[in-house]
């Protein structure tokens, strides 16, 4: 069913048309070349022109300084007022603020001076009320001696209309501004949460790790004791042998003691080095466990090939490890020297200074980046140097055996670039 005003509103109705139609039709058309007014444009205009086109800085400022009966400490809304009755009436202060505009919106008024016809200007109205720049067009339009009654009632209803909907769109957008900034202090707690239960971990594995570490420490320590004491039981044993003693029964008495001592010993000894040598190779199976934690591995001076196959040698390049435990560098330099490369190390800076950094760095052909064991400063220095002379670069996370294989793996040969 098609809607049906209630006939007790049609008469107000007619009424409130009637009155806008009176407005619009009692504004005269400007027939010549000379551009409008703004005391010259209908009642409603100065309104809209003086709250879109000019910032409420400039409005309270011309306001203060010029209009007798408004200080600073009025409103913004009370100065709207002042300054819109104000240009209503051809005054010197109304003819100010028409200089204001037109400085303002010079270039949008010299976009619309070849306009010559009512048509032009409303296909140029048509074509740019959308636009960003809309108080320029806004007022470039208006003031146009062209914009009739008709136009001018159809200008001044879009930038009402559009007035409205930028204060539901203001509203909505505070409202999205809000529920955003809950949410964000929402996750900001909950990011701090985890930041607290992340540095909590570090902490406990630091400890952890460093208690691993001075347990190596001190085992270490007591089987080199006691392998210098067996050492000198030997010596002893040596130096009696040297002297040839007559076999008499005091000294073949006190040799036998002695001999017993060394076994004893001997077999003490070798016991605890066996359970020395377990427990060290359980807590370097902790160790190894680890993210940051270095796998403790001998290294047998005798072997001359790698565990791998060679199938990517290297061809006498000069290889830089950067990074790195300082027990851990003979087993590197084996690892990259048995593939037939020059082997160079620095150790990202927690001793060796930088400058020593960018000699190597100069020399260098392939760099192996164990960015975990290496400092910021280090670690930036090695990409930018590697990136600005186009050299590779591998980066690797666990700085393992294992891992330095792989990335000796992924270099690729000269002719297989």
């Amino acid at each position: 069913m098609p809607f049906q005003p209630d006939p007790v509103y049609l008469p107000q109705a007619r009424t409130s048309l009637f009155a806008v139609q009176t407005t619009v039709t009692g504004t005269p058309d400007s027939l010549g070349s000379r551009r409008r007014r703004l005391w010259e444009m209908c009642g409603t205009a100065q309104c809209p022109v003086v709250g879109i086109c000019l910032p409420m800085t400039v409005v309270k400022k011309l306001a203060v300084k010029y209009l007798q009966h408004t200080d600073s400490r009025a409103s913004d809304y009370e100065t709207h007022c002042a300054v819109v009755v104000a240009c209503k009436t051809k005054s010197a202060f109304g003819k100010m603020v028409q200089e204001q505009l037109d400085q303002r919106f010079h270039n949008e008024l010299r976009s619309v001076q070849a306009l010559k016809t009512r048509e032009a200007l409303q296909a140029h109205w048509n074509k740019h009320k959308e636009a960003n720049h809309f108080p320029g067009v806004f007022w470039s339009v208006l003031s146009h001696p062209r914009c009739d009654a008709a136009m001018e009632f159809e200008v001044l209803g879009h930038a009402h209309m559009m007035q409205h909907q930028a204060g539901c769109e203001r509203q909505t957008q505070e409202n999205e501004k809000t529920a955003l900034h809950e949410q964000l202090r929402a996750a900001l707690a909950a990011n701090k949460k985890l930041e607290e239960k992340y540095l909590a971990s570090q902490l406990s594995h630091a400890q952890t790790q460093q208690l691993q570490q001075d347990t190596i420490s001190t085992l270490q320590t007591e089987l080199a004791s006691q392998h210098g004491e067996m050492q000198k039981l030997k010596k002893t044993l040596s130096t009696l042998h040297a002297q040839k003693v007559n076999p008499d029964v005091s000294n073949t008495k006190e040799l036998e003691l002695l001999r017993a001592r060394i076994t004893t010993l001997k077999s003490v000894h070798l016991a605890e080095l066996g359970n020395l040598q377990q427990h060290i190779k359980y807590l370097e199976a902790q160790l190894a466990k680890r993210p940051t934690a270095f796998a403790i591995q001998a290294l047998d001076a005798t072997s001359t090939n790698c565990a791998e196959p060679c199938d990517k040698p290297l061809d006498k390049r000069c290889v830089l490890c950067v990074g790195g435990r300082p027990s851990a560098v003979p087993l590197y330099r084996q690892t990259v020297e048995t593939r037939g490369a020059t082997f160079m190390h620095h150790d990202g800076g927690q001793e060796e200074g930088i400058a020593q950094l960018d000699a190597k760095l100069n020399s260098a052909d392939l760099v192996i980046c164990q960015a975990g064991c290496v400092s910021h400063e280090a670690y930036f220095r090695v990409k930018e140097h590697c990136k600005k002379r186009g050299i590779q670069c591998v980066y690797v996370q666990n700085p393992s055996k294992s891992a330095l294989r792989k990335a000796l793996q992924m270099i690729a040969t000269p002719g297989n670039d």
